[in-house]
């Protein structure tokens, strides 16, 4: 992970009126043998209606794009990923850009989408590759080639008939945003401003900008990534700014609890432009390992078939975390613990996004348990 330099925020003390109480899914109607009988069934009903949702699908997890079509009359956004951003170069400097991906495009499920659902975006997302941390730092110090980059992206979309597009550089930009941190918002803003002048939907992807990972040994003084008034400045550039609230640290994730959630949000002043990542897949740990904590390694991720395979082992436990408010899967003789997303945790999350008027974006479409999608 790339370190950063960050900035000391003040205290977040917004709460929350939704309660685990308040909720259709009550922790104890989450078993093992509930998971089992019913992960598959999709039914009409709906917990949340009229909340604007984005669902990434991915071509490792074709699951999603199953799904996607199942529900494209409760989404919003779809955002394909298939497109990479890489630099192309000139007389010995980045010039401009070249996208691969082209042949990924998938017309028929596109064509699907709009018919049973002529209000449905089709904003695909372009991740920034091959960058160079060189070349990184030349491109966002270069205005003129930040605006043709900007256009590039704004021409292809036009040219592929596309709604938008999520940009997704962080990555790539990281270790630019703490040594040139002004220049950097500065790339993000103007690539935003020139994606929208081109009549788009331009969505920002970032990790969150408030994480337990960086609480700098104090549980009560919060660290960001972005401050406040660079938060604004963003918002104001892009339709939404999709937080990548479903991590918390891959090496201490502490808890995605309220407090995480709410500081996140409340960094950006619970714009409705915000859009609250929610997880679909499921983390890993080896038992003995995060029973001694702290965690030195990272989690690895895992997909719904992992979690099921886990679930139906006869020693596996699934438990209810009240602090974290998420489901807990372990398995002594397979030395495993698991966190995946359930009924419960996702309903509660849901309840705290649509409380405040915000967005949501689930990542990614196809990893999780398909009835979770009945949600909303």
């Amino acid at each position: 992970m790339i370190p950063l330099i960050l900035l000391v925020f003040s205290v977040f003390s917004t709460a929350s009126a939704a309660t685990i109480e308040q909720l259709t899914w009550q922790p104890e109607l989450v078993t093992k043998e509930s998971i089992l009988k019913n992960y598959l069934k999709l039914t009409n009903e709906t917990i949340f209606e009229e909340m604007t949702t984005l669902a990434f699908v991915t071509t490792w997890n074709p699951r999603g794009f199953y799904l996607a079509r199942k529900r494209v009359n409760r989404l919003s956004y779809v955002s394909n990923v298939w497109f990479e951003v890489e630099p192309m170069f000139g007389m010995y400097v980045m010039s401009d850009i070249t996208i691969v991906g082209l042949k990924n495009i998938d017309r028929d499920f596109i064509k699907f989408l709009r018919k049973n659902n002529p209000n449905i975006k089709i904003v695909p997302r372009f991740m920034f590759t091959k960058f160079t941390q060189e070349v990184a730092n030349y491109f966002i110090r270069t205005e003129h080639i930040v605006q043709r980059v900007a256009q590039t992206l704004a021409n292809f979309c036009h040219k592929n008939g596309f709604d938008g597009l999520v940009i997704d550089s962080y990555l790539t930009f990281g270790e630019s945003l703490m040594k040139y941190r002004r220049d950097t918002v500065e790339t993000f803003e103007q690539m935003g401003n020139i994606i929208r002048k081109n009549r788009l939907i331009a969505i920002l992807s970032l990790p969150s900008p408030v994480g337990n990972e960086y609480f700098l040994g104090d549980e009560n003084q919060e660290s960001t990534l972005i401050n406040a008034n660079e938060c604004e400045s963003l918002l104001n550039a892009y339709d939404y700014f999709q937080m990548w609230t479903y991590i918390d640290g891959l090496h201490t994730r502490n808890v995605i609890h309220d407090k995480y959630l709410l500081a996140n949000m409340e960094l950006c002043k619970f714009s409705p432009k915000i859009m609250l990542g929610m997880s679909l897949y499921g983390l890993e740990y080896e038992l003995e390992d995060y029973l001694e904590g702290p965690r030195l390694r990272d989690w690895t991720t895992i997909d719904s078939k992992r979690f099921l395979q886990v679930l139906k082992l006869e020693d596996s436990v699934l438990t209810w975390n009240k602090k974290n408010k998420e489901h807990e899967l372990t398995s002594k003789a397979n030395n495993t613990f698991i966190l995946f997303p359930s009924l419960t945790t996702l309903e509660y999350r849901l309840a705290l996004a649509k409380e405040h008027g915000v967005a949501v974006a689930f990542w990614d479409y196809g990893q999780g348990l398909d009835y979770l999608t009945n949600l909303i």
